[in-house]
């Protein structure tokens, strides 16, 4: 019988351990969380605790709100006017190189964010499939969000590989 379980090193103590890969890190450290998060980049199967997922979250709002911000100050400090006196619209080069490096993360991470939202799913004992709810403009986010918040079901195992 073949096991999913693997000698890795504990992220938060150092200890060698041996444990099922598939299932999730409860009270995960952020550390923990993003590593794991991009040892799994395209895994789609197992679970992920909701530590695992909030720290993630937190990272990218992160992420997002000082580029955003930076971009922001950047294109207000240098921003020119016009022959009109008005203001410039245009996009500095810095703004647009945040900008750009903003969308690359994004692109970058689109993969590992859907397997965990997946896994984040499974956790709670759902299909993966039902993270196709989030098209729908709004209220596919708003479910999203309130299953990220529910507890682990332990009838989620049925996700992990054996």
């Amino acid at each position: 019988m073949l096991t999913n379980s693997t000698s890795t090193q504990e992220e938060s103590s150092g200890r060698a351990t041996t444990r099922n890969t598939d299932a999730p890190i409860l009270g995960a450290t952020p550390g923990a969380a993003v590593g794991r998060y991009f040892r799994k980049y395209a895994v789609f199967s197992g679970r992920a605790s909701r530590s695992e997922y909030w720290w993630i979250a937190l990272l990218s709002l992160v992420i997002y709100g000082v580029g955003g911000a930076l971009a922001g100050v950047i294109q207000a400090a240098t921003a020119g006017t016009n022959a009109y006196g008005d203001v410039s619209d245009e996009t500095t080069f810095g703004a647009g190189l945040i900008g750009s490096l903003l969308f690359l993360y994004f692109l970058a991470t689109i993969l590992p964010n859907i397997g965990l939202g997946v896994r984040r799913l499974h956790d709670v004992s759902m299909s993966g499939w039902v993270i196709l709810i989030g098209i729908v403009p709004f209220f596919g986010s708003l479910i999203l969000f309130v299953l990220s918040l529910l507890s682990s079901n332990p009838s989620g195992q049925r996700f992990d590989r054996r």
